[in-house]
């Protein structure tokens, strides 16, 4: 799963479609064949989720001495109109969306739902709070803006006729206590416009350290499938030629036992893969304590933090069951942490709802230095062994020279938003600051000669079969990206040759100087 020259580097792409070939010289085209046709194709992406952004303007009840007021106390009073006037106008556009998911769904309820919408805690903003004249009554109009998460074609549902404008619908906000027609608002929504990026494989990989740490959360169900996915984690490693002086099994492991530890050559330079993994049943209870200790040390010292355990909205990290061991969202953001690139993988049932705004909360960390991997809905346990081999062999994927294979963040998401995972929705948050092009290397690569991937500078730079001899390709995620004249091309759509990043290729597939 970590050399994977076999598949990525047979004399064409098209050889290892059909099987490799035996020959090892690539054609004078370049080894990857070009298609002339083009590809098919807030600070978050996910492959089956998306998040949006509604926004529109409501009336609010005028304050009765509004005549009396002026300056700053006509401006707060104003404010507090608007703000008693939201929840209703939120309330209504929830109940409205989620009326026309449950119509959707129809029968289906849970993890059998297809359609589904989330609400963020604490999503809603006010602005442009005035004063207008509304068929004669001063009434108090603002602007209100509301984010939300839901399936990436949600929109069309909400509102089907598209002649090219905003996307609109209407809503009718009503107070508990008043019985009237209540007042009509419509509410414009606008998706997402964050894109596909690269992980920050350079910074991770710089001190030729990776540290990942694996917590596991204490379980409460009788079966302990915390410690059942240990117990298969600590195989995995060990079978997969980690190494580690003081374990030789599961049942060695102790809170302070080394990492372990695997050597890689990665673009060249040495790297070690360190994992610590610690689980609740290390502890007596009456040192539960060292657990928090643990964790709060992999805030610290870890490129890579997993926090595989029970969640929900408004949890922290819960370390144990017997007894409770919580680390709070409230103390999330005082806690000593790293200033350096992080990776946080939450995989536990709803961490979207909770933890990505209690992390950015602290002094340390925003998303130019971190990228949080939640989920939206509830979690089988079952999952958590794909992304547990995510973390551990598809971050470092190389071919058998070294050449690291830089997965982009949705890659990365499609091996576990999988048709068996469907309604769990995992996502990324912090990719608006994540490199769309090689974080290894990508400047003044695109079009140089070549006739190996090797020539191309990095691992996942293309040598590519343009017209007249082969040239490089830069590993890409956006259109914008590559440049003018460029497009970021897929190479290929066969599935086993996930790992094959997407290439800037000249639009006119020409090379040629102008």
């Amino acid at each position: 799963m970590t050399t994977l020259r076999s598949l990525a580097l047979c004399t064409t792409l098209l050889a290892a479609l059909a099987g490799c070939s035996d020959s090892t010289t690539p054609g004078v085209d370049g080894p990857h064949p070009l298609n002339p046709e083009a590809g098919k194709s807030d600070n978050y992406i996910s492959t089956n989720a998306r998040e949006f952004v509604l926004t529109g303007h409501a009336l609010a009840t005028a304050p009765s001495d509004l005549a009396t007021l002026e300056g700053d106390a006509r401006d707060a009073a104003l404010t507090r109109a608007a703000e008693g006037r939201l929840p209703a106008v939120v309330r209504a556009i929830k109940q409205h969306i989620e009326g026309v998911v449950s119509g959707l769904n129809g029968d289906k309820r849970g993890d059998d739902a297809e359609w589904f919408v989330y609400v963020r805690r604490d999503a809603s903003n006010l602005a442009d709070v005035a004063i207008v004249d509304d068929n004669g009554t001063p009434k108090v109009q603002f602007g209100f803006e509301l984010e939300l998460v839901g399936n990436v074609t949600l929109m069309s549902k909400l509102s089907p006729e598209d002649g090219g404008g905003d996307r609109t619908f209407e809503v009718v906000v009503k107070d508990y206590w008043a019985d009237t027609d209540g007042e009509h608002v419509t509410v414009t929504m606008a998706g997402s416009e964050s894109r596909d990026a690269f992980p920050r494989y350079d910074a991770m990989f710089a001190d030729g350290v990776l540290r990942v740490a694996i917590h596991f959360g204490g379980d409460y169900n009788s079966e302990r499938f915390d410690l059942d996915t240990a117990r298969w984690l600590v195989g995995v490693l060990l079978e997969q030629g980690f190494t580690n002086t003081a374990v030789t099994g599961f049942d060695d492991l102790k809170l302070d036992s080394p990492p372990f530890t695997r050597s890689l050559t990665v673009e060249g330079r040495p790297l070690e893969v360190q994992v610590k993994v610690v689980h609740s049943d290390m502890v007596p209870a009456t040192e539960e304590s060292l657990l928090s200790d643990s964790f709060k040390q992999s805030l610290l010292d870890a490129d890579i933090i997993v926090y595989s355990g029970h969640a929900g909205e408004n949890a922290g990290f819960i370390l144990d069951y017997q007894p409770r061991l919580e680390i709070r969202p409230s103390e999330i953001a005082t806690l000593p942490m790293s200033d350096g690139y992080q990776i946080f993988f939450l995989d536990g049932c709803q961490t979207y709802r909770t933890y990505v705004d209690d992390l950015l909360a602290n002094p340390h960390r925003s998303s130019a230095n971190t990228d949080i991997v939640t989920t939206i809905n509830t979690t089988p346990f079952s999952v958590g062994y794909q992304v547990l081999w995510e973390v551990l062999f598809w971050m470092t994927l190389t071919d058998d020279d070294g050449d690291h294979f830089p997965l982009s963040w949705k890659t990365i998401l499609r091996g576990i938003n999988t048709e068996q995972f469907d309604s769990v929705h995992y996502g990324v948050h912090g990719v608006d600051d994540d490199p769309q092009l090689n974080p290894h290397h990508s400047e003044g690569v695109a079009c140089t000669p070549c006739a190996t991937d090797a020539d191309c500078a990095a691992g996942g730079n293309l040598c590519l079969g343009y017209p007249g001899g082969g040239r490089c390709g830069v590993a890409c995620t956006t259109d914008t990206a590559c440049g003018e004249g460029y497009r970021c091309a897929r190479i290929t759509d066969d599935e086993d040759l996930f790992y094959i990043p997407k290439q800037c290729v000249r639009r006119d597939l020409s090379c040629a100087a102008p």
